[in-house]
């Protein structure tokens, strides 16, 4: 079983199903757009001149799109970005967080309602940590609407490589972390000030997903309390306790690039297994980077990243 309150990391919890979905007109709003999902706005931002379509997916789920900022200035290069800002985060309001309004088919059907509303018959998704795990979970769904899928980073694909993600990130932290998420974990402190409570654990940890202490620093110094909101990840655990994607993934037939580093947390027996039961992927694996290796390794990162596109787009 997951931690609620210390495990605030990139990643998720999944279940695979249909959601029936109602899209609307588009809208603008101090040059940002919404469509509707089951009735709830949806917000994005969109970036890059008319080219295909690719989706932004930033982890959690319930962090912020903010840290994926270069990931988005550099996708747009070469395609028309669409900056999702999911469900319960940035602009996208819930009046009710819970197992109801947060679970994983809700955040496949909001994808689905995002192609329609786009108009295109396919899309390029690119994700990190728990956006990964919503990649390749709608892929697995709607695996005839995938043009391409890059995942930076990844989150597990099964509860118990989700477990091995936990354990390997308690094992980096420091001493003076440790207590820092203990003195958090305090039920009544915690239930006090739940925003302040995950806000400060997350920082706390932040460390762990990074090779270089200097990329984490930076990192933490720009994390705001805004950029997460830990009421999502906490709905998402009591709609989903368990999860196992790999059956999805076997549906997947469109190519998929599976970026990784040697030192992410997530661990590489659960990106082997994601290889082997994606037909059409490709695993890379690069050296001395952790969770978000676009920080770390930019400039490897996007050699391979940009080079399986063009073959995309040839």
């Amino acid at each position: 079983m997951f931690k609620r309150r210390s495990y605030l990391g990139g990643c998720g919890v999944v279940a695979l199903a249909l959601l029936a979905v109602a899209t609307a007109a588009i809208a603008a709003d101090d040059q940002r757009t919404y469509f509707n999902s089951g009735g709830i706005r949806l917000y994005y931002t969109a970036h890059g001149e008319d080219n295909p379509f690719a989706v932004i997916l930033s982890g959690g789920p319930g962090y912020s799109t903010r840290y994926m900022q270069q990931v988005t200035d550099e996708i747009a290069k070469t395609h028309k970005v669409i900056l999702l800002e999911q469900r319960a985060t940035g602009r996208s309001y819930l009046s009710m967080v819970n197992a109801d309004t947060i679970n994983f088919r809700a955040y496949v059907a909001d994808l689905e309602a995002l192609r329609m509303h786009l108009g295109v018959d396919r899309i390029t998704l690119v994700g990190n940590s728990w956006g990964m795990m919503l990649a390749l979970a709608y892929a697995g769904h709607y695996p005839e609407r995938i043009r391409a899928i890059v995942t930076l980073g990844s989150g597990p694909i099964t509860s118990d490589y989700a477990r091995a993600f936990e354990d390997n990130r308690r094992l980096r932290l420091t001493p003076e972390a440790i207590r820092t998420v203990k003195f958090w974990s305090d039920p009544a402190r915690y239930s006090a000030n739940v925003p302040r409570a995950a806000w400060e654990t997350s920082r706390a940890t932040a460390p762990a997903f990074f090779v270089d202490p200097e990329d984490a620093l930076s990192y933490v110094g720009n994390f705001t309390m805004e950029d997460l909101n830990p009421y999502v990840f906490s709905a998402f655990l009591e709609a989903e306790p368990s999860f196992d994607l790999r059956r999805g993934l076997m549906r997947i037939k469109a190519p998929v690039l599976l970026l990784q580093c040697r030192q992410d947390i997530a661990g590489e027996a659960n990106i082997y297994e994601s290889h082997t039961l994606i037909e059409n992927s490709k695993l890379v694996l690069l050296h001395t980077c952790g969770h978000m290796p676009w920080l770390e390794q930019p400039e490897q990162t996007w050699q391979h990243v940009n080079e399986f596109l063009r073959t995309i787009d040839r």
